[in-house]
């Protein structure tokens, strides 16, 4: 079936990019940009969640880098992508926290605190670049140990103060 709707989608973008009107499904097409546009608008929300969870680990594994940097990178090129973006990243990277925290706290995580300790997108941002940074040092050393890096800061007073 999936091969059959592919080749539906197939047929109906070589009609539209011959101006083949007559051929095409518009009540399909309308439905597959939906989806699309959809899952697009929360691409910010769906990589700010990933990001966060890692953030807010209080054990890390080497995975865990490479995963945050990959998550920000699908991030940052989903706003280059479509920089319309930017204009809810803020709200969206408050509603991954809140999301984010729900999920923890179903699964006994209680070290979250109430507001997300990076409200805006550049503050996350900001955070994983400094995880990264810290990830880098312990690679650099040949020290493949995460638990010894310090736990990443998680409340306001701790971003301030590290």
């Amino acid at each position: 079936m999936q091969s059959d709707f592919a080749m539906l989608l197939q047929s109906q973008l070589t009609a539209l990019q011959a101006g083949n009107r007559e051929a095409l499904d518009l009540p399909l097409l309308a439905s597959e940009f939906e989806s699309v546009v959809g899952g697009y608008l929360n691409e910010v929300h769906k990589r700010a969640e990933i990001i966060i969870g890692i953030l807010m680990r209080t054990h890390w594994v080497y995975g865990d880098w490479t995963e945050l940097k990959l998550q920000r990178d699908l991030l940052l090129g989903a706003l280059d992508d479509s920089p319309c973006l930017l204009g809810s990243a803020d709200r969206q990277v408050t509603a991954a926290y809140e999301h984010a925290s729900s999920k923890a706290s179903v699964h006994g995580e209680h070290h979250w605190p109430n507001a997300t300790p990076w409200p805006t997108l550049q503050m996350l941002l900001d955070a994983v670049g400094n995880a990264d940074r810290r990830y880098l040092v312990l690679e650099q050393s040949a020290n493949h140990s995460f638990a010894q890096l310090e736990p990443i800061p998680k409340t306001q007073s701790e971003l301030i103060l590290g």
